[in-house]
């Protein structure tokens, strides 16, 4: 039940980025087109785009913790076996869950002050506040994903590599 869950949010979440990767690209395209070649650009392109981006590099974020593929470097070999790697994946999960965590409760909290004080974006004058709330979201799930795997770290339960190399989360 969980897996198939996760598939359902893990196609959603790259749909997401997908559609909004394709629609900044096609509305930056058209407002360099529109400003250059036609004298008149797109009005508040620049500001759609930013919220586009927002959205699409959060919803990134559950993803990327899902499949172990955040940027790091790593101090201890990843063939380190038990007793060390076990402590080396648990702390570094740990760490990660209390920073996605403090993200998701800022961004929440960002997202309750943008809507009480009613904050708009500079030029179509757009509500700031969803685009807050909706990466608390994505911010969350990121961090109820990381727990999954911290607790699988902790149990001993380590990610299993498919063929494509890429991770499958422990929780399937």
């Amino acid at each position: 039940m969980l897996a198939n869950c996760w598939r359902w949010l893990d196609f959603g979440l790259r749909t997401v980025m997908a559609v909004f990767l394709f629609a900044m690209m096609v509305l930056t395209s058209a407002d360099v087109i529109g400003r250059y070649v036609l004298n008149a650009p797109i009005s508040g392109a620049f500001e759609i785009v930013q919220y586009l981006m927002a959205i699409a590099v959060f919803a990134a974020l559950p993803v990327t913790t899902a499949n172990d593929s955040h940027l790091s470097v790593s101090l201890i070999p990843p063939t380190m076996r038990d007793p060390i790697g076990r402590m080396h994946k648990v702390f570094i999960r740990l760490f990660s869950a209390i920073a996605l965590l403090i993200i998701a409760w800022r961004m929440a909290s960002q997202a309750q002050i943008l809507a009480n004080s009613q904050q708009v974006s500079g030029y179509l004058q757009l509500p700031l506040a969803p685009i807050a709330a909706v990466m608390a979201i994505f911010a969350a799930i990121a961090f109820l994903i990381i727990v999954t795997k911290l607790i699988a770290a902790v149990c001993g339960r380590d990610a299993v590599q498919n063929e494509a190399g890429s991770v499958r989360p422990e929780y399937e």
